[in-house]
């Protein structure tokens, strides 16, 4: 059925009771079980603010602050999502600045996201960054500090203008200060609507992967390789330095790669082989850094290239292809999710225009995907999906000749095939905007991601196609209420799926029920779309601390363990790879309570096995599965998630 784009009917209030924020988290289906997040959000919203008991307003530093001052700031601390307090600087701060402190409605463990929504009515960029501080506190003592300019802090455009300022605390708080100050002019006025602790990425102890690491390295271990330059001038300087730091087992060793001035086109590879083969599936990459900010910039020169036993198998070049996760100590992860097994990986780095690179390569990696996205998402995944109570439909803009909607409840179905999606179509000169709400089936948490998986006619999706890609969470059985809304650099291309299928999300704030995309369409941009279904998902955990192949349950209920881990898993599954097996088995690291199950699920998120798990020994049959990538929960009587693991199902 093909639907022509009307205008819209009804009008969203942005209005939503801050009281409101936690309380959406509900029960998911039963014929649907996630793995996704269900710990509370806390914010600074209360009926009756009063200042000392939950805010506080005061001057910092040493210098002199004209014209400072805090207007209207129990407004950040009440129940109205829509009020905000005032920080103005008017004449500017020379090395002084001004405060509000802003008590959360509970405490937020370490390991949360801890923010403020603010609006500055221009465009926050890296001066604006620099002139604010934000600080978090427990019961009134100072726990965190960073400035706007420091690279841990992160800063997502929002709806109208907003923008939400924040930061992976490393501690818990109760408290959130933001300052504004310490520069002539930087930022004169920012209104603040709340401040937030949200749950951000679980830390696991141990991960299955494997690492280039040798015990002693060989000459095999890695290979170096350089290319480019010209009759008149070589690469000189292009090469790398003490390869053998990167397959050596001190992990904080690195080697150092260099491109020269990129006037030849000289480029670098370092290639290194990893402690066994990893499965189809899992995330191929390396871990790097430098003296300064990786940005996409340096991103766009790299290309990573997987191997297996000898024979290339997959590449992936530039920023829109390749994923890049922060980790301390200015290093990164710079990685792919494959689609085939490989057991050496390469980075190749080609050389910029005006400077000479210089990268630090620590190690080469291919791990388990759960640490860079959740693999039991909530979807929008529907036996019998109805138009307005599991999608909706809008569109805004002039007539348009030739624009159309076609299946659009296919983005709201149980059908996650390539080949089943709604299909939108703008002829290349309309400026049309479509929307599809998307129902969940189950609850987005607060810190969740909220994302679209989708696909434009020419497969890419850049800075200026983002532009034109809205997307806005609602709460509510019908969806009525708007929560939370991101576009352009607030997006996250998450990265291709296969067959140039998208993934694009943003860290939420609040709970959530809904999910709807809005499409632009405009000259030189998609003249079509495909839209598969949105999802809710747990953001990247933190990189495990321990990274190796699968335990025998054995070892896991005796505690022994090899040089890699001195802690057993709460769950291992053995064999992993199953390849051939009619049945695995799974060792737990203590007796289970009494009617507790073991839950196997697919890619997505369908239960496919369910056992008891009376023992701390369980047989898993795996008969009958197909390859791929499968994830193994212990359930307890009520429901909650007590442990999981990933299993990878090898063909027969």
């Amino acid at each position: 059925m093909v639907r022509q784009l009307t205008p819209p009917h009804m009008q969203h209030s942005l209005r939503f009771s801050k009281r409101l924020l936690g309380a959406c988290l509900t029960t998911l289906l039963a014929s649907y079980t996630t793995l996704a997040q269900t710990r509370p959000g806390f914010y600074s919203g209360f009926e009756a603010p009063v200042a000392a008991n939950t805010y506080s307003v005061s001057g910092t530093g040493t210098g002199l602050c004209l014209g400072c001052l805090v207007t209207n700031p129990e407004r950040a601390v009440d129940d109205n999502l829509d009020n905000y307090a005032t920080i103005q600087n008017t004449l500017g701060a020379v090395g002084g600045g001004v405060s509000l402190k802003m008590n959360l409605t509970g405490i937020a463990p370490l390991g949360y996201r801890a923010g403020v929504v603010i609006s500055t009515g221009s465009v926050l960029n890296v001066s604006t960054l620099a002139t604010l501080t934000l600080r978090t506190y427990l019961g009134g003592v100072l726990q965190q500090e960073l400035s706007g300019s420091d690279a841990l802090i992160s800063s997502t455009l929002l709806a109208d203008n907003r923008y939400g300022v924040e930061f992976g605390a490393t501690k818990a708080f109760n408290q959130v200060e933001i300052v504004v100050g310490g520069l002539l002019n930087g930022v004169n006025t920012v209104r603040v609507l709340y401040a937030y602790g949200v749950p951000g990425a679980l830390q696991a102890q141990r991960g299955i992967g494997y690492l280039s690491r040798s015990a002693v390295p060989a000459a095999g271990d890695y290979a170096v390789t350089t290319s480019g330059g010209s009759p008149l001038a070589l690469c000189v300087g292009t090469g790398v330095a003490n390869p053998g730091n990167a397959v050596d087992k001190d992990l904080t060793n690195y080697a150092t790669m260099t491109t020269e001035a990129g006037v030849n086109a000289c480029s670098v590879a370092l290639q290194v082989k990893l402690e066994g083969t990893a499965p189809a599936g899992y995330q191929a990459g390396f871990t790097v850094g430098n003296t300064s900010v990786v940005d996409l910039n340096v991103l766009n020169e790299l290309q990573l290239t997987t191997y297996l036993d000898g024979v290339r198998q997959e590449s992936r070049r530039g920023a829109e292809l390749l994923q890049l996760t922060a980790l301390p100590d200015q290093r990164y992860q710079v990685s792919f999710r494959s689609t085939k097994a490989f057991n050496r990986v390469e980075l190749q780095q080609k050389a910029l225009v005006s400077v000479l690179n210089t990268l630090h390569v620590y190690y080469g990696f291919g791990i388990e995907p759960r640490f860079f996205h959740d693999v039991t998402p909530v979807l929008s995944n529907f036996e019998a999906p109805q138009r307005g109570t599991e999608y909706q439909e809008s569109a805004s803009g002039l007539l348009c000749l030739g624009c159309g909607s076609t299946n659009p409840q296919k983005a709201a179905d149980n059908v996650l095939a390539a080949g089943d999606y709604a299909s939108v179509r703008f002829p290349l000169s309309a400026l049309v905007t479509y929307r599809l709400k998307l129902r969940l089936n189950g609850a987005g948490g607060a810190g969740n991601r909220a994302g679209v998986v989708l696909r434009t006619n020419d497969g890419i999706l850049n800075a200026s196609v983002l532009q034109n890609i809205r997307l806005t969470t609602y709460a509510g059985s019908n969806g009525d209420q708007l929560v939370e809304s991101a576009s352009g650099t607030g997006l996250l291309d998450l990265g291709l799926i296969n067959d140039n299928r998208h993934e694009v999300a943003f860290l939420t704030k609040r709970a959530f029920d809904w999910v709807e995309v809005e499409l632009t369409g405009g000259l030189g941009l998609f003249s079509d779309a495909r839209i598969y279904y949105a999802f809710a998902e747990d953001p990247n955990p933190a990189f495990p601390a321990i990274v190796g192949p699968a335990l025998p349950p054995s070892e896991a209920r005796t505690g022994r363990s090899s040089d890699i881990s001195a802690v057993s898993a709460p769950l291992e599954v053995f064999p992993n790879p199953a390849a051939g097996a009619q049945r695995v088995q799974v060792g737990l690291a203590q007796l289970p309570a009494a009617g507790s199950t073991l839950q196997l699920y697919n890619m997505l998120g369908q239960m496919v096995r369910s056992v008891a798990a009376p023992e701390r020994t369980v047989e898993l049959p795996v008969t009958g599965l197909g390859s791929g990538l499968y994830r193994v929960v212990l359930v307890d009587t009520r429901g909650q998630h007590l442990a999981s693991q990933t299993l990878v199902v090898g063909a027969r």
